[in-house]
């Protein structure tokens, strides 16, 4: 991991160190695939990300997806900007901002990613963790990130 890889993965909060982690773990016949478990979360950027907005965000999509789903694209239609991250700050509103950002951490995280001049195959990983993987080792990812 780089200096600015590793600072990135330390500037995460304490429970998602303790994810990354353990998801890394479980993939560590993989160089790139363990250091994409280990950063795929550092979108959830805790200046746009807090507790409450998590557990809410937690609670509507176990209980409410089709909400959550429509709040996200309500959100998704006001920011502005061509980045994630620009996107995510031109929000008004904490929970605006924390729902961008828990909706798009992985891309979020791969535009940071990008700027440390990390790896395409690992900032591609971090970008679509959520989405239909496209590779083996995305679909690897994915199935350990939804096990923990």
């Amino acid at each position: 991991m780089s200096g600015g890889e590793a600072e990135l993965f330390l500037s995460m909060k304490r429970y998602d160190l303790a994810h990354a982690m353990t998801v890394a773990g479980r993939l560590r016949d993989d160089p790139i695939l363990q250091k994409a478990a280990l950063l795929h979360d550092a979108g959830k950027l805790s200046s746009n990300l807090g507790l409450i907005t998590r557990w809410l965000y937690t609670m509507l999509e176990l209980l409410m997806p089709r909400r959550l789903l429509s709040m996200v694209e309500e959100v998704d239609a006001e920011a502005v900007g061509q980045r994630p991250l620009e996107r995510a700050r031109s929000l008004s509103g904490s929970w605006k901002r924390g729902l961008y950002a828990q909706s798009h951490h992985g891309e979020i995280a791969a535009e940071l990613l990008s700027g440390l001049g990390s790896e395409e195959d690992l900032i591609q990983m971090v970008a679509c963790h959520q989405e239909d993987p496209s590779s083996e080792r995305a679909r690897r990812l994915r199935a350990v990130d939804d096990r923990f």
